[in-house]
């Protein structure tokens, strides 16, 4: 019996020894909380990213990093850095965001760069990407905070689509403007021209059609013009369209609320194969082509 109590008695001391050198389960509390409790509320980021794009956006190339804030307190994210592997020359941008709480949007401009295309491939989707962050907390404390973006990114996987679209058509040919002649109405004429760059087989232009601002239509039928407007057939290496534009469409209003005046789609197929969008290049020597045209809208009319 008395060896019975004399074990018992030094299973406890070694329970309590354990427990004072802290090997031993402890009460959560005010002396027992967890590492996580320690950080003051404030500290505990809660955020999540995704990228959008205006049509603001879609001129300039450039997203917006749209940033919510689901934690207690305000932040402010001082730098946003976009980390996609699948675009090069994205840049970094120092916007002093402040971010209320309550998941309110908050969005910030940048550059996404140009996609990075492998091969003739026309449907390729981006890798895996995250938005740096550098967030200042309400006690002035700054932390660098880096969140994934949706995985598969639908916003991402198109807008490389349309840079390796691009890339591919440019390797095949280009769609440009000839020469102008200004007319006395405040129009211009002048042509669009396909110009063969490595595609071999043929290049059929089905359409292409003016900005929100200006029309662009072949000549003399405009509107009536049969389509395709041009084919370029094996062993030739250009072809041009006769067109003329105007402003029929251009009202002062639009002039004050365009966001993309000198946009022209244009669609195009290689040997018969699926219509491609791209857009007619567009120079220095355009835009000063289009000026009496713009000016006549500014002015309150569309030819003079």
């Amino acid at each position: 019996m008395r060896r019975m109590l004399l074990v018992a008695l030094l299973v406890l001391v070694s329970l309590g020894g354990a427990a004072l050198a802290g090997h031993g389960p402890s009460p959560r509390g005010a002396e027992g909380a967890s590492a996580a409790d320690a950080v003051p509320a404030q500290d505990r980021i809660a955020m999540r990213v995704e990228v959008t794009q205006g049509r603001v956006d879609e001129v300039r190339h450039s997203v917006q990093v749209s940033m919510h804030n689901d934690g207690p307190s305000k932040l402010v994210v001082s730098r946003v850095e976009l980390q996609a592997p699948s675009f090069k020359g994205a840049e970094t941008v120092t916007p002093n965001a402040w971010l209320p709480p309550g998941g309110l949007q908050v969005d910030v401009p940048l550059l996404y760069g140009t996609g990075i295309c492998t091969g003739d491939e026309l449907t390729p989707k981006a890798q895996a990407s995250f938005v740096a962050l550098t967030v200042q907390t309400e006690d002035g404390r700054v932390q660098q905070v880096r969140l994934p973006l949706q995985y598969p990114n639908p916003m991402l996987d198109k807008l490389l689509g349309i840079d390796c679209q691009q890339a591919y058509l440019d390797r095949q040919a280009t769609f440009t403007f000839g020469p102008w002649t200004h007319l006395p109405s405040g129009w211009v004429t002048g042509t669009v021209v396909v110009h063969r760059t490595g595609f071999q087989g043929t290049i059929t232009l089905q359409e292409f059609v003016g900005s929100i601002l200006l029309e662009v239509v072949p000549t003399p039928d405009r509107e009536r013009t049969p389509k395709p407007y041009a084919v370029l057939k094996p062993g030739q290496d250009e072809v041009s369209i006769p067109i003329i534009v105007d402003g029929e469409r251009c009202t002062p209003h639009s002039l004050g609320e365009i966001k993309k005046p000198y946009v022209f789609p244009a669609w195009v197929s290689l040997d018969g194969g699926p219509l491609l969008y791209t857009e007619l290049k567009i120079t220095d020597k355009e835009i000063a082509a289009f000026k009496p045209v713009v000016d006549a809208c500014a002015a309150g009319h569309t030819q003079m």
